[in-house]
């Protein structure tokens, strides 16, 4: 069998959050963790960490994660460290339904990888493929790439 190697993924922040309940069975848990192992590589900007760090500290997220505002900043910092940062130098700017998502999309499209997502739907759109990113689930993903 040959042995692929991980694109650097996006991660939207329904994984983020999906992950950090840190139950075995999920597929987001196993993504997480395997960012966190350094097996798969992450791509980070500032408006991605701003998000992360704004969702983990909402008080009914830290109650579904059983995070403390520290661990959440923790997870946060950590996930910077292990990041390949991505600086945006374009002047075009996707015009997805949800405009929180354009953000991963914006990383995605500057480093041509992966977005894994629970909302594949959201993120799929004939103005956006040729720019040469991919979206995929958490289970999709571990599939291709685990």
């Amino acid at each position: 069998m040959e042995d692929f190697q991980s694109p650097p993924i996006v991660l939207d922040t329904n994984v983020l959050v999906a992950g950090a309940c840190r139950r075995e069975s999920s597929f987001a848990y196993e993504l997480l963790l395997g960012v966190l192992e350094e097996r798969f590589p992450i791509i980070l900007t500032e408006p991605i960490v701003l998000v992360y760090l704004d969702v983990l500290a909402r008080p009914a997220v830290r109650a579904l994660t059983g995070l403390t505002r520290r661990q959440s900043k923790e997870l946060v910092t950590d996930l910077i460290a292990l990041s390949r940062k991505v600086q945006l130098r374009f002047s075009w700017r996707p015009n997805l339904k949800d405009e929180s998502d354009n953000k991963f999309v914006e990383a995605a499209i500057r480093t041509a990888e992966v977005i894994a997502t629970y909302n594949v739907r959201d993120f799929r759109s004939p103005d956006l493929t040729p720019h040469g990113w991919t979206v995929l689930t958490p289970q999709e993903f571990l599939a291709r790439y685990s």
